[in-house]
């Protein structure tokens, strides 16, 4: 009897620890699956991640940026107080030359160039006289006088052909040098064909003539 009993509850714990078996494999398993599950939405997180996220902008090298330049020169001279070459703020006008030299000197005519006009780097500003001024539209100066009279056309460009020395110094950019190398070249070439034809004188390049191109004529 002892021996029955001894054997049913030795089978009572064979099927308990069965039992206990079958449901730790299946807590293990369920834990293993997710743990596997959390993995996988992670790195299904991290993939989205990647895949949204923007590279930050690299900006374009910038080019350096042409400064224009501060100050200008100008060479005043004339009837003026104090003839000479004054540093100015860029984009004066010929009034504040003018004011640079002293102002005017006595018998200028303060009428005769245009006070408001905006200056160029390197000109040459010329005051005359009243008593010039009076001659030249009379024509009565020689041979500078009258090319003054014929050096703008009618859309107010420059005559190359027959402007002064002083003439051709209101061209932007044409100094003193340059207007006296455009003066002997068309004494001694009989003249300018065409407005191009400027970059036949010596220091006038193609840069200064796409400069200078709207403001002279040879007609």
């Amino acid at each position: 009897m002892q021996d029955r009993k001894k054997r049913i509850h030795a089978k009572k714990i064979r099927h308990a620890g069965l039992l206990l078996a079958v449901l730790l494999l299946f807590a293990g398993c369920t834990k293993k699956e997710e743990l596997l599950l959390l993995r996988e939405e992670s790195a299904s997180l991290d993939d989205g991640k990647e895949g949204t996220e923007e590279s930050p902008d690299v900006p374009d090298a910038a080019a350096p940026a042409k400064k224009e330049p501060a100050v200008i020169y100008v060479h005043v001279c004339g009837a003026v107080v104090q003839s000479g070459v004054y540093e100015l703020e860029a984009g004066s006008r010929v009034y504040e030359a003018v004011q640079a030299a002293g102002g005017f000197a006595e018998g200028a005519d303060e009428n005769y160039v245009n006070q408001a006009q905006e200056l160029e780097d390197g000109i040459r500003l010329v005051i005359p006289t009243l008593e010039e001024a009076a001659k030249a539209r009379a024509g009565e100066l020689s041979g500078e006088a009258v090319q003054e009279n014929a050096a703008n056309d009618s859309d107010g460009r420059i005559n190359i052909n027959t402007a002064s020395e002083a003439k051709l110094c209101e061209i932007p950019g044409i100094g003193a040098t340059r207007a006296a190398a455009i003066a002997a070249y068309r004494e001694s070439h009989g003249g300018f064909q065409k407005p191009e034809d400027i970059m036949k004188v010596s220091g006038i390049k193609e840069g200064m003539y796409e400069k200078i191109k709207d403001s002279i004529s040879v007609n």
